[in-house]
């Protein structure tokens, strides 16, 4: 892998930037906060995208603004690829939105997580240590930060260890011996579980014979039972017979029986049908004899000449009606006009100017109107008083035509009582002849059922011996039936144990076989534990150790080698244990890294990193960035012949790209090129 370009817009300090990067050794000059491990964070951003914890979104995306990007364009092998990653800001998050890879001019979209799978499928990164999260083989043979550059050498040995074993990919032996420990603790848990499961087998096997024994004496009972049963049957079955044979003159028998029952129903039904008619009739002669006494002398045709008279009547009394409402309302007329009179002299008596002429009116006048109203008033009254006599007369001549009017409505009404009477005489008198001739027909159906009786009577005597021949074999039957139930009873108790102990024993064999089969598999678990305690395990951790073995002796010649190039002092010797903790030896004893001064603890660190930068890339053949190194301020503390030393690390790297982040201007004397860059306010710039 090469890098070609980078271009950033809105990340860390970067407003927009574009940094090209030549093959050969690149320093990335600058004064300390101005922006140039940004560049490195930006790269690992591209290829990887945002990690909690070891690169946060929150932290590359500059404050302020919605949304950055980067643009890394790099080489591998013969392809130019070139990717895009955005970061988004949302209300209170930052998120990395979708991005896209170019492959030779080919280009795929996708999610963060699925650039990162095609990235890392092109830098040939081994998949088993990419589901891992963290990518290690990049942070220990690319690019460290600063800040984790001594991490490694103050971590306790185990998280050392299990770091390297990740790194190597070796820590399969590790999870392999693990998870063996955990297979034989879950086989002996579950040998515990099989022993205790087959503990009673002996006892289910024994219990298992019993029962079969019980099989065996319930099939001889069943079997001496099955005679008796039989012969009952066959002695049912003979009755059965025998009553079919005299089944027919039972039925027979029933027909006729059922037949006089009938025909003694209907003589009974006829007999008080009669009885009913002869006492109808005779209640019908007494009511026609009464109503005849009723109508003697009665002449029906009487009540048209009342009808005649009643029109008559009603029409003279509407005529007095008339005549008396007239007379009424003459009276009235008359005392209006009386009222008018007596208005007209009491309004002359007290009147003294005419509301007319508007003249006085004298005495004289006023006496001749007085004179001619009084006249006319004295008239009037002898008019009312003609006309009450007249309305009295007429009063007394109504009255007299109601009276009149009502003496024919009563006789009117007897007329009607007397109509009815002829008409139920007629209905009383049909009525008695129906039931006469009803009467003599039932007389004559009572004379038949008679006979008929007589004669089904003397049928139903010739079966009386059948009959009692029937009972006595039915009885004998029923007597049989009992017996044969209590038998059939018995054997069905017998089957239905044998089935409840049969289906015991299906279950009992089956049980013994799960536990037959659980004492072969506690067999072969047994065989299985022991196997993966006493060879598996002890061949995991030999062949671990083989390995380690191999990586040791590499890497502490490395570790040594890289130590004495950039720190020549004869009284510091460094090497790594067998767990490959780095051991200081200083005037003859060994110390801590803790004592050491900075400049040394800075050449120990470097040391680790290159000696694993070496060893990794040996060791993961496919890897395709075994050509870049990036060091970030990998001179901190050294003094002026350490940074002369620098040059000849570079030297002996041998890589084709080699990226160094440092504010040290002498590095600038042995690099092939310089990318400055300055921080003027809060923006970077490259110059």
């Amino acid at each position: 892998m090469l890098l070609k370009s980078i271009r950033l817009n809105n990340i860390r300090s970067y407003e927009s930037a574009e940094i090209t990067f030549p093959t050969g050794s690149v320093l990335l000059a600058g004064d300390i906060g101005s922006g140039k491990s940004s560049i490195l964070l930006a790269i690992e951003f591209a290829i990887f995208g945002a990690k909690k914890g070891e690169l946060p979104a929150y932290t590359l995306l500059r404050h302020g603004k919605k949304e950055g990007n980067v643009e890394l364009r790099m080489q591998i092998d013969s392809k130019d690829i070139l990717i895009k990653r955005t970061l988004k800001r949302s209300n209170d998050d930052i998120k990395q939105e979708a991005g896209y890879v170019i492959v030779n001019g080919i280009k795929k979209d996708g999610t963060s997580e699925e650039l990162r799978a095609i990235v890392l499928e092109l830098l040939g990164y081994p998949k088993e240590l990419v589901k891992k999260g963290k990518d290690l083989i990049y942070r220990y043979t690319v690019y460290t930060p600063q800040e984790e550059m001594k991490q490694i050498l103050y971590e306790s040995k185990d998280n050392r260890l299990d770091t390297l074993r990740k790194v190597f990919n070796i820590d399969k032996y590790k999870r392999i011996r693990e998870n063996s420990r955990i297979i034989t603790a879950s086989l002996r848990e579950r040998k515990k579980h099989l022993e205790g499961f087959i503990l009673d087998l002996d006892y289910k096997k024994k219990g298992l014979e019993e029962r079969k024994n019980e099989i065996t004496g319930i099939d001889k009972r069943i079997n001496e039972l099955i005679p008796k049963i039989d012969e009952v049957k066959i002695i049912i079955s003979e009755k059965k017979e025998s009553v079919g044979n005299i089944e027919n003159e039972i039925k027979e028998l029933t027909s006729l029986r059922k037949e006089l029952s009938v025909a003694e129903a209907n003589l009974s039904h006829n007999i008080s049908q009669n009885n009913k008619l002869v006492d109808d009739i005779r209640k019908l002669e007494s009511q026609v004899e009464e109503l005849k006494r009723d109508l003697e002398n009665k002449k029906a045709d009487e009540l048209d000449n009342i009808l005649k008279k009643i029109e008559e009547k009603e029409k003279e009394i509407e005529q007095a009606e008339n005549s008396y409402r007239d007379a009424i309302r003459k009276i009235k007329g008359l005392e209006a006009r009386i009222e008018s009179c007596r208005d007209t002299i009491k309004k002359i008596e007290s009147l003294e100017i005419c509301p007319v002429c508007e003249q006085k009116v004298d005495e004289k006048h006023k006496h001749d109107v007085n004179s001619r109203e009084s006249k006319k008033h004295e008239e009037l009254l002898e008019q009312v008083k003609n006309c009450q006599e007249e309305e009295s007369s007429l009063e007394k001549v109504r009255l007299q035509l109601k009276k009149e009017l009502a003496a024919l409505m009563k006789e009117q009404s007897q007329f009607n009582v007397l109509k009815i009477k002829l008409e139920n005489l007629n209905e009383k008198t049909s009525q008695k002849e129906e039931k006469a001739a009803l009467k003599e027909k039932i007389r004559k159906e009572i004379g038949l059922l008679n006979a008929k009786k007589i004669e089904l009577n003397s049928k139903i005597s010739k079966y009386s011996e059948t009959e009692e021949k029937y009972k006595t074999i039915r009885k004998e039957i029923d007597e049989l039936l009992p017996q044969e139930r209590f038998l059939e009873l018995e054997k069905r108790k017998y089957e239905a144990e044998k089935e409840s102990i049969k289906r015991f024993i299906a279950g009992m064999e089956k049980e013994i076989s799960e536990k037959q089969r659980a004492k072969e598999r506690l067999a072969y678990i047994s065989q299985l534990s022991n196997w993966i305690d006493e060879l598996f395990v002890n061949l995991m951790s030999a062949m671990e150790k083989h390995v380690m073995v191999n990586i040791h002796s590499q890497f502490n010649e490395l570790f040594k080698n890289w130590f004495d190039i950039l720190l020549e002092d004869e009284s510091i010797n460094v090497r790594v244990d067998e767990e490959f903790t780095p051991i200081i030896e200083q005037d003859g004893y060994e110390t801590y890294v803790e004592n050491l001064s900075g400049g040394e603890k800075t050449s120990v660190a470097l040391s680790y990193r290159l000696a694993l930068n070496k060893v990794i890339n040996d060791i993961v053949a496919d890897i395709k960035t075994k050509d870049i190194i990036m060091l970030d301020e990998p001179t901190d503390g050294f003094s002026a012949e350490q940074l002369d030393k620098v040059r000849d690390v570079l030297n002996q790297l041998n890589m084709k790209q080699v990226i160094i982040v440092s504010h040290e201007s002498k590095i600038e004397s042995f690099v092939d090129n310089v990318i400055r860059i300055e921080k003027r306010e809060s923006f970077s710039t490259i110059s």
